[in-house]
C-alpha cells in the first residue's frame, strides 16, 4: 500500500480512542462518471472535501483512499496524505477496510468523497461523539429532511430512529403510511459522514452480504442486519452532496447564497496544508 506524508501514523500505547479521517474515492461513478475530480471552483471535488475535514478543530490525520492513479496523483500534488487501495471495492466502508489494517487507529471517520458542502463543526461533532462514549461501534450523522420530495428520492437515503437515538431502519423510500406533515417530522436523512470502529468494521466487512444491503445499496444496512447498533447524531445542516449531474448546479447555488458556505469555500481555496 502507497503511504504518502503520513507522519502521524505512529504506534501508541494511550487508552484513548485514536482517530483518523478516510475519505474514500473512486474515478468510476456510474451516475456522474469521474466526478471525485469534478472541477469545483477551480479545485477537485475531493480536494474540497480533504481541506475541509482538515479545517476541522482537532488535530485528527486526513487520507483520501482509492486505487485511481488519478485521484492518487491528484491529492499529492496538493500534499495530501493519499492511500493506495484496490481499485474495485463494493463500497467506501470495505475500501476504508483493506487501509486501515496498516494503520494504528482505533476509530475512523468515514466522510464521503462528494460531501463537497461538509462543515468542519459536523465532524467536529463526531469526533467529541467518539470521545465521549468510545465503548460504541457506529455512528451516523442524521438530520432532518429539506424537501417534501426528499420522501420519495431514491437518492436520498433515510432513516428512522428509536427512542434512544439508534437507528432503527434505513431505506430510500420511505416505507410509512403516515401523512407528509407527519413523515417530515419523523424521518431523517443519513449524511455521507459517519464514525465507526476497528472491531465493527472488521465484523461487517469480513461477513458475507446481507439481503437488505444487497437489494438496497446501503453498506450501513449490513451492520445492522447482523445485530449491531448505530447511533445517530444529530446535525443542523443538511447541505446538497454531489450524486447526479444536477446536483453541481445546486451546489454552486448553495455556495453562492449561503453566508456560512460562502466563506468556507474562500477558506478552503486558500487553505495550505
Amino acid at each position: 500500500m502507497l503511504i504518502v506524508g503520513c507522519s502521524q501514523i505512529n504506534q501508541r500505547t494511550d487508552t484513548q480512542p485514536r482517530i483518523a479521517i478516510v475519505i474514500p474515492a473512486r474515478i468510476d461513478s456510474q451516475r456522474l462518471p469521474g466526478k471525485a475530480l469534478l472541477d469545483i471552483l477551480g479545485l477537485p471535488m475531493v480536494e474540497h472535501v480533504r481541506r475541509r475535514a482538515l479545517m476541522a478543530k482537532y488535530d485528527v490525520p486526513v487520507f483520501v483512499a482509492s486505487g485511481d492513479e488519478s485521484i492518487l496523483k491528484t491529492i499529492k500534488n496538493f500534499r495530501g496524505n493519499c492511500l493506495e487501495s484496490r481499485q474495485e471495492h463494493l463500497n467506501g466502508l470495505s475500501r476504508t477496510y483493506e487501509v486501515s489494517k496498516d494503520l494504528d487507529y482505533t476509530h475512523y471517520i468515514i466522510l464521503q468523497g462528494d460531501e463537497v458542502l461538509v462543515m468542519p463543526e459536523q465532524i467536529e461533532t463526531l469526533i467529541e461523539s467518539i470521545k465521549s462514549n468510545p465503548s460504541n461501534h457506529f455512528w451516523n450523522l442524521t438530520t432532518k429532511l429539506a424537501k417534501i420530495n426528499e420522501i420519495e428520492d431514491k437518492s436520498t437515503v433515510k432513516c428512522l430512529l428509536g427512542l434512544n437515538d439508534n437507528i432503527i431502519t434505513i431505506f430510500r423510500k420511505s416505507p410509512l403510511t403516515s401523512n407528509t406533515e407527519i413523515q417530515m417530522k419523523l424521518l431523517r436523512k443519513i449524511c455521507g459522514l459517519f464514525a465507526i470502529s476497528v472491531s465493527a468494521m472488521k465484523t461487517i466487512c469480513e461477513n458475507k452480504s446481507t439481503p437488505l444491503e444487497e437489494s438496497e445499496s446501503i453498506e450501513q444496512m449490513k451492520y445492522l442486519e447482523l445485530g449491531g447498533d448505530i447511533l445517530s447524531v444529530n446535525t443542523a445542516s443538511n447541505f446538497t452532496s454531489i450524486n447526479l449531474p444536477s446536483d453541481v448546479e445546486e451546489v454552486l447555488e448553495v455556495i453562492k447564497s449561503s453566508p456560512i458556505q460562502k466563506q468556507l469555500v474562500a477558506q478552503v481555496i486558500n487553505y495550505e496544508s
